[in-house]
């Protein structure tokens, strides 16, 4: 443990600080405030990207260089539009009408700094989630566990809303909001200590 590098994590996310945790690395919280813009001309693989790079800006200017630090955005495509996190109820509900009984896909952007000579590379991951039919009933119900609060697309997978996954085919942990094994591959290739 001695000898164990530190990850600062540019997000308040505990979904992703308790995922780096799982990986075996030492990690600390840099929390600040950013907007999310959805970019609707924007691919969603170009969207999360930029997101997780804009969060690192915004993460470098509010706290420095204190050493290797991660950013993650996760955003979900339904069709040609891009959804990020509900503001209130009545978007959250919204957002699980129109998911309820399809495919969607969920991109997560992961960028990543490098503090010796101030390196950044992001990449993207991407997993197709196949939700079941949902009632209205069942939407209200779900709605009231609050779990939509801070979630893109309005659920946890991780928690009651993994009841409505039929399947996915990609990263679980993408769905969480963090690919392991692609930030692990990123740490990897930038000669971070594990």
């Amino acid at each position: 443990m001695n000898n164990m590098e530190l990850l600062y994590l540019g997000s308040a996310s505990p979904r992703r600080y308790e995922l780096i945790g799982q990986m075996g690395i030492l990690c600390k919280i840099l929390p600040f405030e950013m907007d999310e813009i959805m970019d609707q001309e924007k691919s969603p693989e170009n969207l999360a990207l930029e997101l997780s790079r804009m969060k690192m800006e915004a993460c470098i200017a509010h706290h420095g260089h204190p050493g290797w630090i991660v950013t993650a955005d996760t955003l979900i495509a339904l069709d040609d539009h891009k959804i990020g996190k509900p503001t209130d109820r009545e978007e959250a509900r919204l957002m699980l009408s129109r998911m309820q009984n399809r495919m969607h896909q969920v991109f997560t952007g992961v960028t990543l700094f490098r503090p010796d000579d101030r390196k950044i590379i992001s990449r993207w991951a991407r997993t197709d989630v196949h939700f079941a039919s949902m009632s209205k009933k069942e939407i209200e119900k779900y709605l009231d566990t609050e779990e939509w609060k801070g979630a893109a697309g309005a659920y946890r997978i991780q928690e009651k809303g993994g009841m409505f996954v039929i399947s996915l085919n990609g990263s679980y942990f993408n769905v969480v909001g963090l690919p392991i094994n692609l930030l692990y591959g990123m740490l990897s290739q930038l000669k971070f200590s594990i």
